[in-house]
């Protein structure tokens, strides 16, 4: 492989007779700017050029010695050349990073001395040979130069004029590549897969303040990882980043500072600062940076405040996850569903969310339902870009093939220039929001159902009786009780090692926390299994499962109410697919009624209803059957949404005004009234 490598190059440089390489060095000008020296020998060598874009012509004043320069047209596949009387082939010019062959006449090395540009290099690359200049820093390791190529990169070489052979690189080839490290002035032949952007001025002209006992490590930390964030969006999205502070430090939260002059749509950012948690490393570093230099771009482009709200905190999100799926191999499917998962249930439309103060007051729900509704307007406006042959038949454009789509960075870059957000809203993603509202609820609506996701060898039998069960509790709930669509994950795992594997993973997420625990039910509406375990997983765990995200985020009502609800729904389920008997289930409990002691008001709170014990779960099922006498089963889950929700001070109150009036108005009356009816009814109770 590396032989025919060799010889292609070769092949292509067949009208250089005799090859020569530079060792660079930097230096330091007298005024302080930094500069590159490069030793020249006899003959050609192959250099890259850091400075501004320069005329040849100063390129031969600065080098007595200089016969000829070479350049390569990647997109022509063919060099152009400029001597010293002659600048043919349109060599008239060099820029940043552009690589160059130079001819050196006479007997004797040379050196040369040249400055380095403080400008950003961004370089665009075509499929096939690319002759470039490094303009990182000295002794960058080759894959993290070239890290954020993915696999595009199919080789790499750079000419060594002492041993007068290539040193090359080639993905894979481990002990056998002998270029290792890149040098700020090397130039290298880079061989491409695709087309691609190349971003080498790592963190750009950011400042950064450490707060005390940030160790020299921590910092390196913080420059690497801000050096992969910026260089993604420069290199997918052609973003240069603008100048701000980035901050960090005991106790730092994460978040962006941003400091106006006027008002928008011409005010004019003076400041920004991004200042990151301490404490986080990794991939959720590099994510958090994601989110954070996300609104750095916002405010440079847009001027804060933009609408809609929502969107504020929603593309940071979204932009966060981009990154998660292009660069650190996280799985846009769990990404999605974390989004869903967190954002739901809620009973605000993303329509609602669009001033300042409504945002406000949702805040939290803007981050994920935001980032839900630019995946939706994303994947749109590539739908409207692209033939119908290159999107995927069914479903959504998967998260990390939404990273070549620019719409939710184009928004923002449209709003300074348009009379209102709606019209760039509309240009950007190619609806309007008018129309983009009432479709994203539906799509909502669409998703708003149990997900079952097995990890491991589960038996194809195990899968079918879990899909089905899941599938027929969910239809009992919505389609006899009348309950809402809510969204919640069931994650089954085939033992404790594609278990443990499973809740790593959703751990990094946020829908698990503490320690692996073999069979669990998460705040964050997800239900974990692994099938070694010994506890069980039926339907009453996932009528279990949708108890809990129907009534989360509420104000709590009695305890024998929520229980006794899920025990009735788990007994009639059981009755409609003929696996009990209602009624003999109903006479059982009403023995242990007779033997109990406790009234019903007794155990409405924890105290209560733990003193019970057994009595407690009797004499609630026994109560709620009652209440569907009194009103009718659908009842039963207009209770549980009429529940309150939020803080009665400010917009995010929703429902009845207390549980007591949420049970007045799901059954008709009162809640004393129902407990000295109920005492009544278990009087007379017929004994077994």
């Amino acid at each position: 492989m590396l032989r025919s490598a060799r010889a292609l190059v070769a092949a292509l440089l067949v009208a250089l007779a005799v090859w020569a390489v530079s060792t660079p060095g930097v230096t330091l000008a007298q005024d302080g700017a930094p500069t590159v020296t490069t030793r020249l020998y006899p003959g050609w060598n192959m250099v890259g050029w850091v400075g501004k874009t320069t005329a040849v012509a100063d390129l031969f004043a600065a080098i007595p010695e200089l016969q000829q320069v070479r350049g390569w047209d990647t997109e022509a596949q063919r060099f152009r050349r400029s001597t010293r009387t002659s600048t043919g082939y349109g060599m008239s010019r060099v820029t940043g990073g552009q690589g160059l062959w130079l001819e050196i006449g006479g007997e004797a090395a040379v050196d040369w001395e040249r400055p380095v540009s403080d400008r950003y290099v961004l370089l665009s690359m075509e499929a096939g040979l690319n002759l470039v200049g490094w303009t990182g820093s000295d002794g960058t390791p080759i894959e993290q130069a070239f890290r954020r190529f993915g696999d595009a990169v199919r080789s790499a070489f750079r000419w060594d004029a002492e041993t007068q052979r290539f040193d090359s690189y080639h993905p894979g080839a481990g002990a056998f590549n002998t270029l290792g490290v890149l040098n700020r002035g090397d130039a290298i032949w880079v061989d491409l897969a695709h087309e691609a952007r190349w971003w080498q001025s790592e963190t750009g002209n950011t400042h950064f303040t450490y707060g005390e006992g940030v160790s020299a490590e921590r910092q390196a930390e913080v420059r690497r990882a801000l050096t992969n964030v910026i260089g993604f969006f420069a290199e997918e999205y052609g973003v240069e980043p603008p100048q701000f502070t980035l901050s960090t430090g005991e106790g730092s939260p994460s978040a962006v500072t941003t400091t106006f002059v006027g008002t928008p749509p011409t005010s004019r950012v003076t400041m920004s600062t991004l200042q990151i948690a301490n404490h986080l490393v990794g991939d959720a570093l590099e994510s958090t940076l994601a989110h954070e230099y996300f609104h750095v771009l916002q405010h440079n482009f847009a001027r804060y405040p933009y609408p809609p709200s929502w969107m504020t905190e929603g593309a940071a999100t979204y932009a966060s996850g981009i990154y998660e799926v292009s660069q650190l191999d996280a799985d846009g499917d769990g990404i999605r569903q974390y989004w869903l998962l967190a954002s739901v249930p809620r009973y605000k439309e993303l329509g609602d969310l669009e001033d300042v103060k409504s945002a406000s007051a949702e805040y939290r729900e803007t981050y994920n339902l935001g980032a839900m509704g630019l995946d939706w307007l994303v994947g749109h406006s590539a739908q409207q870009l692209e033939a119908p042959e290159n999107l995927p038949p069914e479903g959504p454009l998967p998260l990390a093939e939404q990273a070549g789509y620019d719409s939710y960075l184009e928004y923002y870059r449209l709003l300074a220039s348009s009379e209102g957000w709606q019209e760039a809203f509309a240009a950007a993603f190619g609806i309007n929001p008018a129309d983009f509202y009432p479709e994203f609820e539906r799509y909502r609506e669409e998703l708003a159902k149990p997900v079952v996701v097995f990890a491991g060898d589960v038996p194809q039998t195990a899968r079918e009786t879990i899909e089905q069960e899941v599938e027929g509790t969910y239809q009992f709930l919505t389609e006899r009780l009348g309950a809402q669509g809510l969204a919640y994950l069931v994650y089954v795992a085939a033992d404790e090692e594609s278990g443990r594997a499973a809740f790593g993973a959703l751990s990094r997420q946020g829908l698990v926390g503490g320690s692996y625990a073999c069979s669990l039910r998460s705040s964050l509406r997800l239900i974990f299994h692994a099938q070694d375990c010994q506890a069980s997983l039926d339907h009453s765990s996932y009528f279990l499962g949708y108890f809990d995200v129907l009534r989360s985020n509420t104000q709590p009502g009695p305890y024998w109410l929520f229980s006794g609800a899920h025990d009735y729904v788990a007994v009639a389920y059981e009755a409609s697919i003929g696996a009990a008997s209602y009624d003999a289930e109903l006479a059982r409990r009403i023995g242990t009624v007779h033997q109990a002691s406790a009234t019903l008001q007794e155990i409405e709170d924890h105290d209560g209803w733990t003193s019970a014990e057994t009595d407690s779960r009797a004499l609630a099922f026994v109560a709620v059957d009652l209440l569907t006498q009194i009103a009718n089963e659908q009842a039963v889950m207009e209770y549980f949404r009429l529940l309150p929700r939020g803080d009665p001070e400010d917009l995010t109150y929703e429902g009845a005004g207390s549980w007591q009036a949420a049970f007045e108005q799901a059954f008709g009356l009162a809640i004393d009234d129902f407990y000295q009816q109920f005492a009544e009814y278990r009087a007379e109770l017929p004994q077994p």
